[in-house]
């Protein structure tokens, strides 16, 4: 992919100038473009034995100024932002600090920007904030469609009113289940999971297999390629994406009862790949997600 010389306060950054590949076919040129991750806070309510930020403190500091000092500085330059993720750890741990953001987001300058939230829904104030308007889409992370097991993989208790989504707009999340050998791990526990999310209002689930970051990782990883999706009764396939060896997704649609749910599930992705891709920390904003990549 051939990226156009673009910086951001005086330093060069890799962005995203073509859209992914059909196929075998090569995607469109498309206008210099980046997503935004925010990374709110460290901390989190749950212990995902998977996860990177497994363990760590909340994170007390934040230049929300800063924040958006990097957001004028890419509006300036022309560059257009995706969308703006608002991430962690679990937002939620820091509620009003997501409200301060939402707040300025509001602004008539940002309001064009898509603003996406990462939660685990697990906490009351997760379920608050999914209900704030300024909301362009939401992800929940929902391993299981069992309260026990999703206790089992966040090594906390999770009551069945975190799966009750009361009063959110539904049309705006997606599920995103990680695939863990002992859980959601076949065609049938696939069905069934997809059932869940259809009758709990999810328009959309994403399947995805686990990053060999630690050994938890390693030993329990399923390969998508083990749902078979294609067996399931009123389960088509509809797209393929690529970025070559970087990354590759299908896209399937599943309907019962007159319900659609879309399915998105990520083959593979190159950890190190990070075109397109910032993230402020609260502090530093950096190209990708690495330590040694700031750029400001």
């Amino acid at each position: 992919m051939n990226n156009t010389p673009i910086s951001l306060f005086g330093k060069p950054i890799a962005v995203k100038t073509h859209a992914c590949h059909h196929d075998d076919c090569e995607g469109e040129p498309i206008s210099p473009c980046v997503n935004l991750f925010v990374k709110v806070t460290n901390g989190c309510n749950a212990h995902c034995a998977f996860c990177s930020n497994a363990n760590q403190p909340i994170t007390t500091g934040f230049d929300i100024d800063k924040l958006f000092r990097v957001i004028d500085e890419a509006l300036q330059k022309e560059l257009v932002i995706n969308r703006i993720n608002i991430t962690g750890g679990e937002p939620s741990c820091v509620p009003n600090r997501v409200e301060q953001i939402l707040s300025r987001m509001d602004e008539r300058r940002y309001q064009d920007i898509h603003v996406h939230l990462n939660t685990n829904g697990l906490l009351a104030q997760s379920q608050e904030l999914m209900r704030h308007p300024r909301w362009d889409s939401i992800s929940v992370s929902l391993h299981h469609y069992d309260p026990k097991k999703l206790s089992e993989i966040y090594s906390t208790r999770v009551s069945s009113q975190a799966l009750c989504f009361e009063g959110i707009d539904m049309m705006k999340v997606n599920a995103s289940c990680n695939l863990i050998q002992g859980y959601i791990d076949s065609t049938g526990e696939a069905h069934r999971m997809m059932d869940f999310c259809l009758e709990k209002g999810f328009t959309r689930l994403g399947f995805v297999g686990l990053m060999p970051i630690n050994e938890y990782s390693r030993s329990r990883f399923v390969s998508l390629d083990e749902l078979k999706l294609n067996e399931i009764s009123h389960c088509y396939f509809t797209e393929s994406k690529n970025r070559g060896a970087d990354c590759k997704c299908s896209n399937y649609m599943y309907n019962k009862n007159l319900r659609v749910l879309d399915i998105y599930m990520r083959h593979y992705a190159n950890p190190l790949y990070c075109d397109s891709s910032l993230m402020f920390d609260g502090q530093h904003l950096r190209q990708g997600f690495h330590d040694d990549s700031i750029i400001i």
